[in-house]
Protein backbone atom coordinates (compact mmCIF):
# COMPACT_ATOMS: atom_id res chain seq x y z
CA UNK A 1 0.00 0.00 0.00
CA UNK A 2 2.81 2.38 0.92
CA UNK A 3 4.53 1.56 -2.34
CA UNK A 4 1.35 2.34 -4.26
CA UNK A 5 0.94 5.71 -2.52
CA UNK A 6 4.58 6.53 -3.14
CA UNK A 7 4.18 5.73 -6.82
CA UNK A 8 1.06 7.90 -7.04
CA UNK A 9 2.78 10.87 -5.39
CA UNK A 10 5.78 10.42 -7.65
CA UNK A 11 3.49 10.50 -10.69
CA UNK A 12 1.76 13.66 -9.44
CA UNK A 13 5.10 15.39 -8.86
CA UNK A 14 6.30 14.42 -12.32
CA UNK A 15 3.14 15.85 -13.88
CA UNK A 16 3.44 19.09 -11.90
CA UNK A 17 7.14 19.48 -12.61
CA UNK A 18 7.00 18.38 -16.22
CA UNK A 19 3.70 19.90 -17.24
CA UNK A 20 5.39 22.94 -18.72
CA UNK A 21 7.41 20.73 -21.04
CA UNK A 22 4.34 18.93 -22.37
CA UNK A 23 3.43 21.92 -24.49
CA UNK A 24 0.31 22.13 -26.58
CA UNK A 25 -2.07 19.28 -27.27
CA UNK A 26 -0.94 16.47 -29.55
CA UNK A 27 -3.57 17.15 -32.22
CA UNK A 28 -2.59 20.82 -32.32
CA UNK A 29 1.10 19.94 -32.46
CA UNK A 30 0.39 17.72 -35.47
CA UNK A 31 -1.58 20.56 -37.07
CA UNK A 32 1.36 22.93 -36.60
CA UNK A 33 3.73 20.45 -38.23
CA UNK A 34 1.41 20.22 -41.24
CA UNK A 35 1.31 24.03 -41.41
CA UNK A 36 5.12 24.06 -41.36
CA UNK A 37 5.21 21.55 -44.22
CA UNK A 38 2.89 23.79 -46.26
CA UNK A 39 5.07 26.84 -45.56
CA UNK A 40 8.20 24.99 -46.66
CA UNK A 41 6.80 23.30 -49.78
CA UNK A 42 8.61 22.38 -51.91
CA UNK A 43 12.10 23.00 -50.48
CA UNK A 44 11.96 25.65 -47.74
CA UNK A 45 13.63 25.62 -44.34
CA UNK A 46 11.63 28.08 -42.24
CA UNK A 47 10.36 27.47 -38.69
CA UNK A 48 13.31 25.27 -37.63
CA UNK A 49 12.15 25.09 -34.01
CA UNK A 50 8.97 23.31 -35.15
CA UNK A 51 10.24 19.75 -34.77
CA UNK A 52 8.49 16.56 -33.80
CA UNK A 53 11.17 15.89 -31.19
CA UNK A 54 10.70 19.31 -29.61
CA UNK A 55 7.66 18.51 -27.49
CA UNK A 56 6.95 21.97 -26.08
CA UNK A 57 5.21 23.38 -29.13
CA UNK A 58 3.85 26.25 -27.03
CA UNK A 59 7.44 27.47 -27.04
CA UNK A 60 7.86 27.20 -30.78
CA UNK A 61 8.61 30.32 -32.80
CA UNK A 62 5.46 32.37 -33.43
CA UNK A 63 3.21 30.17 -31.28
CA UNK A 64 1.39 31.36 -28.16
CA UNK A 65 -0.79 29.16 -25.98
CA UNK A 66 -3.25 29.60 -23.15
CA UNK A 67 -1.40 28.91 -19.89
CA UNK A 68 -4.26 26.82 -18.51
CA UNK A 69 -5.61 24.84 -21.46
CA UNK A 70 -2.31 24.71 -23.39
CA UNK A 71 -4.31 25.30 -26.57
CA UNK A 72 -2.84 27.53 -29.27
CA UNK A 73 -4.39 31.01 -29.14
CA UNK A 74 -2.06 33.04 -31.37
CA UNK A 75 -0.07 32.13 -34.47
CA UNK A 76 2.37 34.72 -35.82
CA UNK A 77 3.60 33.57 -39.23
CA UNK A 78 4.12 36.91 -40.96
CA UNK A 79 6.99 36.63 -43.46
CA UNK A 80 7.86 33.08 -42.35
CA UNK A 81 7.78 31.57 -45.83
CA UNK A 82 11.34 31.58 -47.21
CA UNK A 83 12.23 34.62 -49.30
CA UNK A 84 13.26 32.45 -52.27
CA UNK A 85 9.87 30.72 -52.24
CA UNK A 86 8.00 34.02 -51.98
CA UNK A 87 9.96 35.35 -54.92
CA UNK A 88 9.20 32.25 -56.99
CA UNK A 89 5.52 33.17 -57.28
CA UNK A 90 2.08 33.16 -55.63
CA UNK A 91 1.30 30.58 -52.99
CA UNK A 92 -1.87 28.80 -51.85
CA UNK A 93 -2.41 27.33 -48.38
CA UNK A 94 -5.40 25.24 -47.30
CA UNK A 95 -7.58 26.78 -44.58
CA UNK A 96 -8.33 23.28 -43.23
CA UNK A 97 -4.80 23.13 -41.80
CA UNK A 98 -5.81 25.69 -39.16
CA UNK A 99 -9.16 24.13 -38.19
CA UNK A 100 -7.73 21.91 -35.39
CA UNK A 101 -6.63 25.11 -33.60
CA UNK A 102 -10.13 25.63 -32.21
CA UNK A 103 -9.10 28.28 -29.65
CA UNK A 104 -7.10 30.37 -32.12
CA UNK A 105 -7.84 34.07 -31.60
CA UNK A 106 -5.12 35.73 -33.67
CA UNK A 107 -3.61 34.60 -36.97
CA UNK A 108 -0.91 36.46 -38.88
CA UNK A 109 -0.19 35.26 -42.43
CA UNK A 110 1.09 38.58 -43.77
CA UNK A 111 3.98 38.98 -46.22
CA UNK A 112 4.02 35.44 -47.59
CA UNK A 113 3.03 35.97 -51.28
CA UNK A 114 -0.28 34.28 -50.43
CA UNK A 115 -2.67 34.30 -53.39
CA UNK A 116 -5.43 32.17 -51.86
CA UNK A 117 -6.50 30.75 -48.53
CA UNK A 118 -8.24 27.73 -50.01
CA UNK A 119 -11.37 26.43 -48.28
CA UNK A 120 -13.19 27.83 -45.26
CA UNK A 121 -11.33 29.28 -42.28
CA UNK A 122 -14.11 28.49 -39.83
CA UNK A 123 -12.62 29.42 -36.45
CA UNK A 124 -15.29 30.73 -34.08
CA UNK A 125 -12.79 32.23 -31.63
CA UNK A 126 -10.77 34.10 -34.26
CA UNK A 127 -10.72 37.84 -33.53
CA UNK A 128 -7.73 39.15 -35.50
CA UNK A 129 -6.66 38.13 -39.00
CA UNK A 130 -3.58 39.73 -40.57
CA UNK A 131 -3.21 39.17 -44.32
CA UNK A 132 -1.34 42.29 -45.44
CA UNK A 133 1.31 42.35 -48.20
CA UNK A 134 0.04 39.25 -49.98
CA UNK A 135 -1.52 38.73 -53.42
CA UNK A 136 -5.11 38.03 -52.45
CA UNK A 137 -7.92 39.00 -54.81
CA UNK A 138 -10.81 37.93 -52.59
CA UNK A 139 -11.59 37.76 -48.90
CA UNK A 140 -11.01 34.26 -47.49
CA UNK A 141 -14.16 32.32 -46.70
CA UNK A 142 -14.69 32.58 -42.94
CA UNK A 143 -18.00 30.83 -42.36
CA UNK A 144 -19.11 27.30 -43.25
CA UNK A 145 -22.80 27.35 -44.11
CA UNK A 146 -25.40 24.64 -44.45
CA UNK A 147 -28.10 25.20 -47.08
CA UNK A 148 -30.51 26.29 -44.33
CA UNK A 149 -28.01 28.76 -42.91
CA UNK A 150 -27.39 30.15 -46.37
CA UNK A 151 -31.09 31.03 -46.64
CA UNK A 152 -31.13 32.57 -43.18
CA UNK A 153 -28.09 34.66 -44.08
CA UNK A 154 -29.76 36.20 -47.10
CA UNK A 155 -29.70 39.48 -45.16
CA UNK A 156 -25.93 39.57 -45.75
CA UNK A 157 -24.96 38.98 -42.15
CA UNK A 158 -22.61 36.33 -40.85
CA UNK A 159 -23.81 35.25 -37.43
CA UNK A 160 -21.63 33.38 -34.97
CA UNK A 161 -18.43 35.13 -35.99
CA UNK A 162 -16.20 37.09 -33.66
CA UNK A 163 -13.70 38.57 -36.11
CA UNK A 164 -12.98 42.14 -35.03
CA UNK A 165 -9.86 43.03 -37.03
CA UNK A 166 -9.12 42.26 -40.68
CA UNK A 167 -5.88 43.60 -42.16
CA UNK A 168 -5.72 43.37 -45.97
CA UNK A 169 -3.23 46.17 -46.62
CA UNK A 170 -1.33 45.85 -49.89
CA UNK A 171 -3.26 43.05 -51.62
CA UNK A 172 -4.87 42.97 -55.09
CA UNK A 173 -8.53 42.87 -54.12
CA UNK A 174 -11.22 42.98 -56.77
CA UNK A 175 -14.11 45.31 -55.99
CA UNK A 176 -16.59 42.47 -55.48
CA UNK A 177 -14.49 41.40 -52.50
CA UNK A 178 -15.84 44.34 -50.56
CA UNK A 179 -19.29 42.78 -50.58
CA UNK A 180 -17.90 39.83 -48.63
CA UNK A 181 -16.52 42.23 -46.02
CA UNK A 182 -19.87 43.90 -45.45
CA UNK A 183 -21.29 40.61 -44.19
CA UNK A 184 -18.85 40.41 -41.27
CA UNK A 185 -20.98 42.37 -38.82
CA UNK A 186 -18.62 41.76 -35.89
CA UNK A 187 -15.84 43.68 -37.64
CA UNK A 188 -14.48 46.75 -35.86
CA UNK A 189 -11.18 47.42 -37.63
CA UNK A 190 -10.58 47.03 -41.36
CA UNK A 191 -7.56 47.98 -43.44
CA UNK A 192 -8.04 47.79 -47.22
CA UNK A 193 -5.52 50.48 -48.13
CA UNK A 194 -3.26 49.97 -51.16
CA UNK A 195 -5.55 47.19 -52.42
CA UNK A 196 -6.47 48.75 -55.77
CA UNK A 197 -10.14 49.12 -54.88
CA UNK A 198 -12.31 51.53 -56.86
CA UNK A 199 -13.28 54.25 -54.38
CA UNK A 200 -16.25 55.34 -56.52
CA UNK A 201 -17.73 51.84 -56.29
CA UNK A 202 -17.25 51.80 -52.53
CA UNK A 203 -19.21 55.03 -52.15
CA UNK A 204 -22.30 53.95 -54.03
CA UNK A 205 -25.04 51.34 -53.91
CA UNK A 206 -25.09 48.67 -51.21
CA UNK A 207 -21.68 49.65 -49.86
CA UNK A 208 -22.81 53.08 -48.65
CA UNK A 209 -24.89 51.53 -45.86
CA UNK A 210 -21.87 49.68 -44.59
CA UNK A 211 -19.59 52.70 -44.94
CA UNK A 212 -21.99 54.73 -42.81
CA UNK A 213 -20.63 52.86 -39.79
CA UNK A 214 -17.15 54.29 -40.29
CA UNK A 215 -15.95 56.51 -37.48
CA UNK A 216 -12.31 56.84 -38.55
CA UNK A 217 -10.78 57.14 -41.99
CA UNK A 218 -7.10 57.63 -42.74
CA UNK A 219 -5.89 58.37 -46.24
CA UNK A 220 -2.49 58.10 -47.82
CA UNK A 221 -1.14 61.44 -46.64
CA UNK A 222 -2.44 61.23 -43.09
CA UNK A 223 -5.73 63.08 -43.66
CA UNK A 224 -8.46 62.03 -41.25
CA UNK A 225 -12.22 62.11 -41.86
CA UNK A 226 -14.94 61.08 -39.49
CA UNK A 227 -18.07 60.42 -41.55
CA UNK A 228 -19.25 59.33 -44.96
CA UNK A 229 -20.24 62.87 -46.02
CA UNK A 230 -16.66 64.07 -45.72
CA UNK A 231 -15.48 60.94 -47.52
CA UNK A 232 -17.81 61.59 -50.46
CA UNK A 233 -16.80 65.22 -50.68
CA UNK A 234 -13.15 64.25 -50.49
CA UNK A 235 -13.44 61.67 -53.26
CA UNK A 236 -14.88 64.24 -55.65
CA UNK A 237 -11.75 66.39 -55.27
CA UNK A 238 -9.00 63.79 -54.66
CA UNK A 239 -6.86 62.18 -57.40
CA UNK A 240 -7.87 58.54 -57.73
CA UNK A 241 -4.33 57.25 -57.10
CA UNK A 242 -4.37 58.91 -53.69
CA UNK A 243 -7.56 57.32 -52.42
CA UNK A 244 -6.73 54.42 -50.12
CA UNK A 245 -8.72 53.50 -47.04
CA UNK A 246 -8.03 52.65 -43.42
CA UNK A 247 -11.51 51.89 -42.06
CA UNK A 248 -12.52 51.68 -38.42
CA UNK A 249 -16.01 50.64 -37.36
CA UNK A 250 -17.95 51.51 -34.24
Amino acid sequence: MKCLLLCMWTWVLLVLMGGGSMGCLEEEKNALLKIKAAFNHPNGSSLPSWRDGNGDCCGWEGVECDNTTLRVTQLHLGGKRDWELRESGPWVIHASLFIPLVELQELDLSTNSLSELNGTLHLKKLKKLFLSFNQLERIPSLYKQTSTEAQILSSNQLEGMNLELLDLFGNNLINDAFEDITRITSLKVLDVSFCGLNAAKLLEGTYVKMLSFIIFLKLRYGKIFWNIESMTALYSTTPRDQFWLHIFFK
